[in-house]
C-alpha cells in the first residue's frame, strides 16, 4: 500500500548523520577492535581472534545463547545496502562457519549454529556498523526447533523433504521463484513473515558444515541483489536468519534455509513495524504479495 511507503522509506541525511556522530566511538571499526575487543579462549581461537579475508570473529560480551560471537565483515564504518558486495558477505559468513566448527571441536555437544543480521536501530541493531552475529547452543533455537519437527512430520506422511518439494512447485508456477544462484534457490514466500520478505533454500545440505563454497558465492550473491533492490526502493535497514539443522548429523527431512525481510524507515517520528498484533498476538503483515515483490525482484536476479 502507498500510505505505508513513508514508514518503511528512510531519510538519508538522518542516516547519514546518525553514522557520522557514531565513528568516533564505535566499538566495530580497526582501531577500537585491536585495542578492545575481547578474545576468544585458545580452544577457539590461539591467536585471540581471527579472520577471514577483511572480516574478524571475536566473542560477543553479551552472549544471547549458549556461544556467541560477532563477525564485523568490513571495516568500513557506514555501508549503504546497495554497497554489500559478494566478497564482503562471503568472508563474514565464512567466519562463522569457521568460528561453527571450532565451537563443535571443543564442546561436541553445541551441535545447533544459527547466523542473524540486523541492521540499523530499526532491526534492533545498536551499532551502526554492519556486524553478523554467529550463534551455537546445545539446544535448537525455538524457530529451528519448530521447522526441524515440521519438516520431520511432513517427511513421515509425504515420503518427501518439503523444501524440495516447495522449490519445485515454486518453478512449476513461476510467480514468486526467482532464480537458482550456484545451487541456491530465491524466491519471495507465499506466506512472508516480514515486510518485502525474500527466502533463500539449499536443497540437499541440512547444516552449514555440509555448504560448499560454491554455495556460499550463491549465498552471499543473492544477499547482495536483494540488498541492492533494498537500497532502489528507499529501505535501509533489514534482518535476516540462516537456519541450519545440527551439525555431525544428516537431516534428510531438513534443509538449509535463509530469511530476508526488510523494517521501518530511520527518520525522526519514528514509527515501529512491531506492535500488538505481532508482538502478543503472533500475527505477521505485509503490505505487498509476495507475487508483486517478486516481479520487482526480478531484474535484480537477471
Amino acid at each position: 500500500m502507498d500510505y505505508i511507503k513513508r514508514f518503511v522509506q528512510s531519510e538519508q541525511p538522518f542516516t547519514d548523520e546518525l553514522a557520522e556522530t557514531t565513528q568516533a566511538t564505535c566499538p566495530f571499526c580497526p582501531n577500537a577492535v585491536a585495542k578492545n575487543a575481547p578474545k576468544f579462549p585458545s580452544e577457539i581461537a590461539s591467536e585471540g581472534r581471527f579472520t577471514v579475508g577483511e572480516a574478524v570473529c571475536f566473542p560477543s560480551l553479551f552472549a544471547h545463547e549458549d556461544f556467541n560471537a560477532l563477525v564485523v565483515p568490513t571495516t568500513n564504518h557506514q555501508v549503504q545496502l546497495g554497497e554489500f558486495t559478494e566478497e564482503m558477505l562471503f568472508n563474514g559468513f565464512k567466519a562463522c562457519f569457521t568460528y561453527f566448527s571450532r565451537v563443535l571441536a571443543a564442546w561436541p555437544e553445541a551441535r545447533y549454529p544459527v547466523i542473524v543480521m540486523n541492521f540499523l536501530p530499526p532491526a534492533g541493531s545498536t551499532i551502526v556498523h554492519p556486524h553478523i552475529q554467529a550463534l551455537v547452543s546445545y539446544e535448537p533455537v525455538r524457530e529451528i526447533s519448530n521447522l526441524l519437527a515440521a519438516g520431520e512430520s511432513y517427511s513421515t506422511v509425504n515420503h518427501a523433504n518439503y523444501w524440495q518439494n516447495l522449490v519445485e512447485t515454486e518453478k512449476r508456477l513461476d510467480s514468486r521463484y526467482l532464480r537458482n544462484l550456484n545451487g541456491v534457490d530465491w524466491l519471495t514466500p507465499f506466506a512472508p513473515m516480514g515486510l518485502n520478505e525474500v527466502d533463500a533454500i539449499m536443497k540437499g545440505k541440512s547444516s552449514f558444515e555440509t555448504l560448499t563454497d560454491e554455495e556460499l558465492k550463491g549465498l552471499a550473491d543473492g544477499f547482495v541483489r536483494v540488498l541492492k533492490y533494498y537500497y532502489d526502493v528507499e529501505v535501509r535497514s533489514f534482518n535476516a536468519a540462516i537456519y541450519s539443522g545440527p551439525m555431525r548429523e544428516r537431516t534428510d527431512h531438513f534443509s538449509l534455509s535463509a530469511r530476508i525481510v526488510s523494517r521501518y524507515g530511520y527518520k525522526p517520528r519514528f514509527v515501529s513495524d512491531v506492535w500488538a498484533l505481532q508482538y502478543l498476538l503472533g500475527e505477521q503483515e505485509v503490505f505487498e504479495s509476495p507475487e508483486e515483490t517478486c516481479l520487482k525482484l526480478k531484474r535484480y536476479f537477471e
